[in-house]
């Protein structure tokens, strides 16, 4: 594996990247942090990113896109405090306890009283006029505020962070309960919310696994029965269509099956995130090391390194599931070692320290096209940079997404 003065480099750029490329600004995260960044240059999904984002600040060949989302606000502050953690720097504290007072304070995100929006929820971002509430997006904002309180007791004591994030995780349950219908025979049939409130289709582990992350982690909580009931009835209908998913999918699956092992305990989970890895590993090219693109959001390709669906995820999913075998470890070390290398070192300030959205293997470079959303234009703060420094991170601290130790320990 990769030394520790490589992964230490490449966390310090990455942490460096988010105050110097313009993503926060100011600098100070007192407005908070903004989605991505985006390349306008021969950008063929630019206009179409325009009309579904129009918040964005123009600069010389990119864009800010301005939009200030939840989950990308506490998966960036998650980030500075574990950077603060590993380096006592009171800089990274300083930066997510702005992001924080952003989210609670300034944003106006999130639902504080009953009607007429979801209690607890996020709104998705600050540019949509009503109630946006996606599984997924909401799953992350209950897992990081539990985990931030738990880290930090006085942000908790600041904003009542757990006490949002329980009442969220029950409205959450309650919506996934009601796109799933508790029968995994019809698990593709019934798959979105009929009541139209939640948005993402459940069948996908996209949006399923990683609600029922959020789920399982306010279980470590208050352990209830509902809960346990079905995250082990939605992860038996993944188990029983896990040959039909894609990479990504297989991916998002493995991180969720690995957060319900570390909440619930449960000998079954540690079971079927083992053949979730199984499947990522078979997916894996043999020299490279990576895992094809095929996330219908992103361009597709073998040759492609796609790190807003696929890579990024299975890096954070095979980090949490490296003990379960030798050659998961193995796996683990070789998608590390694969993101390293393509780690951003251009000299300009929006791109060095980063990740982009996709790598070209074949060119040796960024690119492979682009989408609206996905494609290597696109430089996201949360889901790609956030979360691939949190494995960074934890790596040099010995320790691992869930739960705050090496629960896989033996």
């Amino acid at each position: 594996m990769s030394s520790r003065r490589t992964i230490e480099r490449a966390l310090k750029r990455n942490l460096a990247w988010f105050r110097r490329s313009g993503i926060i600004d100011p600098a100070d995260g007192r407005w908070g942090v903004a989605e991505r960044i985006a390349l306008t240059e021969n950008n063929e999904a630019l206009r179409k990113m325009c009309e579904h984002f129009p918040a964005w600040t123009d600069h010389n060949g990119y864009c800010i896109v301005e939009q200030r989302r939840a989950d990308c606000n506490f998966q960036t502050a998650y980030l500075f405090l574990l950077a603060h953690d590993l380096t006592g720097d009171k800089r990274h504290y300083d930066l997510a306890a702005e992001l924080l007072e952003f989210l609670y304070c300034r944003s106006g995100l999130l639902a504080r009283v009953p009607t007429p929006f979801i209690p607890g929820s996020w709104n998705w971002s600050h540019i949509k006029r009503g109630s946006v509430v996606y599984f997924d997006d909401e799953a992350w904002c209950v897992f990081l505020q539990l985990e931030i309180a738990r880290r930090h007791p006085e942000f908790d004591e600041k904003y009542d962070m757990r006490h949002h994030a329980m009442i969220l995780a029950g409205e959450l349950r309650r919506a996934l309960e009601r796109a799933f219908r508790g029968d995994a025979r019809d698990y593709e049939n019934y798959r979105v919310d009929p009541d139209g409130e939640w948005l993402g289709r459940i069948d996908l582990p996209h949006w399923g696994a990683i609600g029922c992350l959020g789920i399982a982690r306010a279980y470590a909580e208050k352990p209830e029965s509902e809960s346990a009931n079905f995250i082990h009835a939605y992860f038996d209908a993944v188990d029983r269509n896990g040959d039909a998913l894609n990479a990504s999918e297989q991916a998002y699956a493995l991180i969720g099956l690995c957060a319900a092992f570390a909440y619930l305990k449960d000998e079954t989970f540690r079971q079927q995130a083992g053949r979730r890895a199984e499947a990522l590993i078979a997916r894996m090219d043999p020299n490279s090391g990576n895992i094809p693109a095929e996330h219908y959001e992103a361009p597709a390709g073998a040759n492609l390194v796609d790190m807003i669906y696929t890579v990024n995820w299975a890096l954070l999913g095979l980090c949490a599931a490296r003990n379960f075998r030798p050659e998961f470890q193995t796996a683990y070390e070789r998608v590390l070692n694969l993101v390293l290398s393509i780690q951003d070192t251009s000299p300009q300030p929006q791109f060095h320290g980063c990740w982009r959205g996709m790598f070209d293997l074949d060119a040796g470079t960024w690119g492979g096209g682009n989408r609206f959303e996905g494609g290597a234009a696109s430089i996201y703060s949360g889901w790609t940079n956030a979360p691939v420094s949190w494995v960074l991170a934890n790596e040099l601290n010995g320790k691992t997404v869930f739960d705050g130790k090496c629960f896989f320990q033996q």
